[in-house]
């Protein structure tokens, strides 16, 4: 008889996020693990092809969201009419610590016109 080994990786739980919505509803999400990681959609809903930044800051204020990391990047050059997946990871959770942050996204060249989605990421 021939043994096949199987092979299982898991980073974490990587649930896909609509981005953008109403701008006051939080996404919540609970974890036994050190990192949790979601995805966000960036999309550029203007006809023309535009570099965009995102960048993660306070739940309530404009200052920079420790422990949150972007991938692949910050920038992004995206298509008109198009649309790129960008994923935020809260890393370096504790037991009991509870992060929030808004993952934001705006044209280079028009930072004011920015969308925001804000997580609540709470480990067990």
């Amino acid at each position: 008889m021939l043994a096949i080994p199987v092979v299982v990786l898991t980073l974490a739980l990587v649930p896909t996020v609509g981005f953008g919505g109403d701008g006051d509803s939080i996404t919540t999400r609970t974890t036994s693990s050190s990192m949790e990681s979601v995805f966000v959609e960036v999309h550029n809903a203007d006809n023309a092809r535009r570099t965009f930044r995102v960048f993660a800051i306070g739940a309530a204020s404009e200052t920079p969201a420790g422990g949150v990391r972007l991938l692949p990047a910050e920038q992004h050059v995206i298509a008109g009419g198009e649309t790129k997946r960008v994923l935020a990871v809260f890393q370096n959770l504790r037991p009991g610590e509870k992060r929030e942050a808004r993952v934001c996204y705006a044209p280079i060249n028009l930072p004011a016109d920015r969308t925001c989605q804000s997580f609540a990421i709470e480990r067990i």
